[in-house]
């Protein structure tokens, strides 16, 4: 990543722009959707320019732009369609130090500007770093399609609720929360909904809000043998996005690992048990014991002998800690008939050990290829969960019978 993508408070800052002609328009119609203080500066102003400028929304300049003119500037914009002119710019902003944007020339500009989806409050900035704009703007209408013009209704009917959620809730408690209420509105149809509806609906969801049923930890484990994001489960994706704790090792594809949230806690088991000395269960337990409180703890595994066969003993440590656990089949790519059929053994590695699961569930494993052998489970009472191996897609998923 060459450019650092962040968003800028330009309320009541100077923003300037040297060129006041057609190059300059698409830019300042930009801008103007901010509270800066646009200024202007440039011969032969277009007709846009003069009429903002008589209805006050921005200060224009029948001249060229100076150095004096940069005192208090945090950004610059080189509109002049003209290279000599657009060095000069480039010159001034950096004896100035401000940032300079010389409009459709990248190689002398300090930022660039994204395509931008506006749903104020909610902003979505698209960049391809300036090498391919055009896809950019087909991003862009995707991204518009997909949000409609009144999503920015919740955010801002939300912010009228912030201070009652904070003085009611934790702060764990919080995050909890809000995504809850928002995975519920989002599945309707937002344009449909009055915003007399929405302020219903989030005072009934604060009001019924029970805390204490989200004080127990959950410990999902993820088994994941893709290194493509899209070939996930909806609901593996959705416990990623949303963990505390990620557990990962080294097979886990960086794609993967980043969909998870800025501020979750990323543990590499392989490298902190080289680096620590302490098993991968000693690691787990030690972190888990600080994040019992309600958290969402998740650990991705891949498809690997090692992997199952040290499952069993760290749901032992998690279940000690009176944290829950539950298992997520993952999305694998097609198998090879061969593959398919190392995966049933190494399933049975795991199901087959029963003395590590509690409550009286009986897990066993059952093979396709041998059917005569799973009638006598099968016959079995009805809190048994067969491991079924799935010759699909989906690779391996454990299946409730």
């Amino acid at each position: 990543m060459k450019y650092f993508p962040l968003f800028l408070d330009l309320a009541e800052k100077k923003v300037a722009i040297s060129g006041a002609g057609e190059t300059a328009v698409p830019k300042i119609r930009l801008l103007l959707k901010t509270d800066a203080r646009i200024e202007v500066f440039g011969k032969k102003p277009v007709p846009d320019v003069i009429n903002w400028h008589n209805r006050g929304k921005l200060s224009f300049h029948d001249r060229e732009i100076k150095s004096d003119d940069l005192q208090g500037c945090v950004l610059l914009y080189g509109a002049n369609n003209n290279p000599k002119e657009d060095r000069k710019v480039l010159a001034l902003g950096e004896a100035k130090g401000v940032l300079v944007n010389i409009v459709d020339n990248l190689q002398l500009s300090q930022f660039i500007t994204p395509a931008i989806v506006d749903r104020d409050p909610i902003t979505v900035a698209i960049g391809t770093e300036g090498t391919a704009p055009v896809l950019a703007r087909k991003i862009k209408a995707r991204v518009e399609d997909l949000l409609p013009e009144s999503i920015g209704r919740v955010a801002k009917i939300s912010t009228t609720f912030r201070e009652r959620v904070v003085s009611k809730l934790s702060s764990l408690q919080i995050r909890s929360f809000w995504s809850s209420y928002f995975e519920r509105i989002l599945t309707k149809k937002i344009l449909e909904v009055p915003e007399g509806e929405l302020l219903e609906n989030l005072e009934e969801t604060l009001e019924n809000y029970d805390p204490d049923q989200e004080e127990q930890s959950v410990y999902y484990f993820v088994e994941s043998s893709t290194t493509s994001p899209d070939l996930l489960t909806v609901k593996a994706r959705r416990l990623i996005e949303n963990a505390d704790v990620v557990f990962y090792d080294s097979q886990i594809s960086k794609f993967i690992l980043e969909l998870a949230r800025r501020e979750a806690i990323l543990v590499d088991l392989d490298q902190r048990t080289e680096l620590d000395g302490q098993s991968r269960q000693q690691i787990i337990a030690s972190i888990c014991q600080e994040f019992s409180h309600g958290e969402t703890i998740l650990q991705l595994g891949s498809n690997s002998f090692q992997m199952w066969e040290s499952l069993g003993s760290e749901m032992t440590e998690i279940e000690d800690l009176g944290i829950k656990f539950e298992f997520v089949p993952g999305v694998s790519p097609i198998k090879t008939k061969s593959t398919r059929e190392r995966s049933g053994d190494l399933l049975s590695v795991f199901l087959d050990d029963r003395s590590r699961w509690k409550n009286g569930v009986n897990l066993s494993s059952i093979h396709p290829r041998q059917p005569k052998n799973n009638e006598g489970l099968r016959k079995q009472n009805s809190n048994n969960l067969i491991g079924e191996l799935a010759s699909v897609e989906s690779g391996m998923a454990l299946r409730e019978n």
